[in-house]
């Protein structure tokens, strides 16, 4: 008797948990409280930066041998990171009735109706650093870095992308210092993207057959799904130093140098454009039929 309540209980347990999928806020995290979604954020993040140091340090000292300067020395790097969460739920009741008929006319009656629901949370994370300030940073401790699955990986590849480039322009082959193009091309523009797209879905359908009545013996009954898309885009380019607006003592606005240095048109347009696809590939996902 009481396998047979633990019997009942399961479906309706499972039920209850997933149920509530697309109805609510999805959390970042799959499991733990709020806590540990800060937690994953930051460590993401942290990874991330890493990724983005070790690379630039594995360029300015290729074969152990320290280099005082490359075609990076002007550039700076934008990093996009986007961390997207799509929860789905759908119920399709199916019931199939049959009366009492005749032999010579059977009457069948089948009813069936779905509701469902879907819930999307995106986080986007976008930060700029001038290749001068990631080599005064310097390369991150392995020790720190958090390891894991997805973007917590300790070698995202970036570092192989830029040594390749710096050895092409080292052989002339490209030659990124004097392509300056402000045009379509875009020649002086390097960029980096790594993309997890992870999917978990279950079904649940109880059923039952009765002498008249047929429930849920087509179909699923209950479906979840919770979809996690985790997109890292690095964007290196050209810099440009930006200008400060200031007042001088008789309160005249003037404008004077300043230190801080942004992405050049080339690199920005190119940033931006990876931005743009990204959303409307996440759009057009988010449009897919649970």
């Amino acid at each position: 008797m009481a396998k047979k309540r633990i019997a009942l209980l399961l479906p309706l347990a499972f039920t209850t948990l997933v149920g509530g999928c697309g109805t609510y806020l999805p959390e970042i995290q799959d499991f733990g409280d709020k806590a540990s979604g800060q937690q994953l954020v930051e460590s993401i993040a942290y990874n991330v930066t890493c990724e983005v140091r070790d690379a630039v340090y594995s360029v300015y000292h290729l074969g152990g041998v320290e280099r005082k300067s490359t075609f990076l020395d002007s550039w700076g790097v934008q990093i996009a990171l986007s961390l997207q969460v799509e929860e789905k739920s759908s119920i399709n009741p199916v019931v199939n009735w049959l009366p009492p008929s005749p032999a010579s006319s059977i009457f069948n009656l089948g009813v069936g109706g779905t509701v469902s629901s879907d819930a999307i949370r995106q986080d986007k994370l976008n930060s700029f650093y001038s290749i001068a300030a990631i080599r005064q940073m310097g390369p991150c401790d392995p020790k720190t870095r958090p390891g894991g699955l997805l973007l917590m990986q300790s070698n995202l590849a970036l570092d192989e992308w830029l040594v390749a480039n710096v050895t092409a322009d080292d052989t002339g082959l490209i030659q990124y210092a004097k392509d300056f193009s402000d045009g379509l091309l875009k020649t002086n523009v390097l960029s980096h993207e790594v993309k997890f797209d992870i999917t978990n879905s279950g079904n649940l359908t109880p059923g039952w057959k009765l002498t008249r009545v047929s429930i849920n013996q087509t179909g699923n009954f209950l479906t979840a799904s919770r979809d996690r898309t985790n997109d890292l885009t690095i964007t290196l380019g050209p810099t440009l130093a930006a200008p400060k607006k200031m007042k001088d003592k008789k309160g005249r606005s003037v404008t004077v140098p300043a230190q801080a240095y942004v992405p050049a048109a080339p690199a920005a347009d190119a940033a931006l454009a990876s931005a743009i696809g990204l959303a409307v590939a996440n759009a057009i996902r988010g449009t897919s039929v649970p």
